[in-house]
């Protein structure tokens, strides 16, 4: 895989972002959205999330759900 040329803005924030927030290298963050919590929780459990209420974040914006889980990669 090759490098850009130019970093884009999301590449320079994740490089600045402190190391207690990042994502430890060897997970994977997964995200599920829905319209209830309930429903982002449906989703993480149809993409087999074997424990879907042990989510490590969750925002609601504008009346949506974000769950986010840190899975093993």
């Amino acid at each position: 895989m090759s490098q850009p040329i130019v970093k884009s803005l999301i590449d320079e924030m994740v490089d600045e972002l402190p190391e207690h927030l990042a994502v430890p290298a060897d997970r994977v963050l997964m995200v599920f959205k829905g319209r209830t919590m309930w429903e982002a929780m449906q989703a993480a459990e149809r993409a087999h999330i074997s424990n879907p209420e042990a989510w490590s974040r969750r925002a609601c914006l504008c009346g949506e759900w974000t769950l986010s889980y840190e899975v093993r990669a």
